[in-house]
This record gives structure tokens, C-alpha cells and sequence, in this order.
């Protein structure tokens, strides 16, 4: 899948790729924590239950109508798509780097010190 692909996308959602980088942009910057959530997906199912066992409030965002900006914005579709205050964090137990994963980030103490930053 190459940008012609992801412009396709947009074009089927009827928003141009800058308006619909702006609106992910925008949910991102909606909360310090933002979950880009698909309905029956078990690994958000794991990670929503992971950041409530810890107390952590979030913003849940239906992923469907923001994956090709998503893809251009990580390079990944998958779901759950975990951001705080605008840095990408990956998703339920991995991510872009090393580090990423909402489950590995909360047992070592990265998420809640990212938020706290």
C-alpha cells in the first residue's frame, strides 16, 4: 500500500488528505490520552481494561473513519492506536519502537509518566 492507496482512502471517505490529517490531529489533541478503538477487537478490549485496572482516563475514538491518516501518521492500521499528549505509544502490547505497548508501558511505569510529563 503506497500513498496512492492511502489517497484512495480519503477520497472514499470524502475528505482530502489534508482535512483528514487535520481531523486526527485534532483527536489527538483532544485529550492526554487518546484510544483509537475498533468495536470487537479483542486487543482493545485488553488494553481499555489494562488502562481502567490502573485508573487512567482516556478518550475513545472509533479508529474506522481516521486509519489512512493514521497509516500516514505511524505507518500502521492496527488497532487499538494509543496516543498521550500527541506522542504515539502503539497499541495494546507493542508499537513503532522498542518501548511502545500500552500493557508494557503501564507495568514499567512509562504511561503514567508520559502523562505526567
Amino acid at each position: 500500500f503506497g500513498s496512492s492507496s492511502n489517497q484512495f482512502a480519503f477520497v472514499l471517505l470524502g475528505l482530502s488528505r489534508k482535512s483528514a490529517m487535520a481531523s486526527v490531529d485534532e483527536q489527538i489533541a483532544s485529550a492526554d490520552v487518546v484510544f483509537f478503538d475498533m468495536p470487537g477487537c479483542p486487543y482493545c478490549a485488553d488494553a481499555e481494561r489494562a488502562l481502567n485496572d490502573k485508573g487512567i482516563a482516556f478518550k475513545k475514538v472509533n479508529i474506522a473513519a481516521y486509519k489512512p491518516a493514521l497509516r500516514e501518521k505511524t505507518g500502521k492500521t492496527s488497532a487499538p492506536s494509543v496516543w498521550i499528549k500527541g506522542t504515539y505509544v502503539g497499541g495494546c502490547n507493542d508499537g513503532t519502537e522498542p518501548w511502545h505497548g500500552v500493557k508494557p508501558m503501564l507495568s514499567n511505569g512509562k504511561f503514567e509518566e508520559m502523562i505526567r510529563a
